[in-house]
């Protein structure tokens, strides 16, 4: 049975509790988590919220959600890859598999060698990293995307379907096939996370669903036995 998983951007502005309500209401089987700041969104912290974090718990327990992926890791000019330790523990301790890494830097050498760092930090946590293109990041192709894990020489796999055999036994990194069709980059980040695209993604296939919550969700599954993910997301 595919699984479906809500990401954080569906209810950007909702509070963490109120987020996990509304998803186990609606039906999903399991939830990403904004952990992380991300530029352009509505952020409510968690890292260092203990009363929060063991009520988050506590609901997603009670809801038998299942913790997927943590949102979101950019590697911008600026980045600190140390300051993504803390929210990358705190998800682990959720059980999350997966941290959600954006390529949003134009010189390619630094952008790679955060990526290196941010992969080993990750897998200090038993996580792999979800590495996501978009036209509006300096990130834009899926041949960018294997080439950044090709140098960076840490394992590859794309979202879901997980083509692990690239190497090193120790998981590192995933493709994340999430890549619209052009939109301007100023706002995009906004549209993207209400779901306002026109038209599918590319790579993104339409699947009969037995059921669909009210909101957009990615639908995880091997694609004829290939290995590739598929998705279906409401609203696009």
């Amino acid at each position: 049975m595919r699984k479906i998983i809500i990401a954080p951007t569906t209810l950007q502005d909702t509070a963490p509790i109120e987020y996990i309500e509304a998803t186990a209401a609606a039906g999903y089987d399991g939830i990403g988590l904004r952990v992380h700041r991300s530029p352009g969104l509505p952020f409510h912290p968690v890292v260092g919220n203990a009363p929060l974090i063991a009520e988050m718990k506590s609901r997603i327990a009670d809801a038998g959600l299942d913790v997927f992926d943590l949102y979101s890791f950019y590697l911008q000019p600026d980045t600190d890859v140390a300051s993504f330790a803390p929210a990358m523990e705190l998800g682990a301790s959720f059980g999350a598999k997966y941290a959600t890494v954006m390529g949003a830097d134009e010189n390619w050498s630094r952008q790679r060698d955060n990526f290196v760092k941010t992969c080993d930090l990750a897998a200090q946590f038993g996580l792999t990293c979800s590495l996501e293109f978009a036209v509006i990041r300096p990130l834009a192709t899926l041949p960018q995307t294997l080439r950044l894990i090709d140098e960076a020489k840490r394992d590859a796999g794309r979202r879901g379907g997980r083509m692990r055999a690239r190497g090193a036994a120790a998981p590192c990194a995933r493709v994340a096939l999430s890549a619209g069709d052009a939109v301007d980059r100023h706002d995009e980040e906004r549209r993207r996370a209400r779901g306002d695209r026109c038209g599918r993604a590319r790579g993104e296939r339409r699947l009969g669903l037995p059921h669909r919550p009210r909101h957009g969700a990615r639908l995880r599954g091997r694609d004829g036995g290939r290995g590739r993910d598929a998705f279906a997301r409401r609203g696009r």
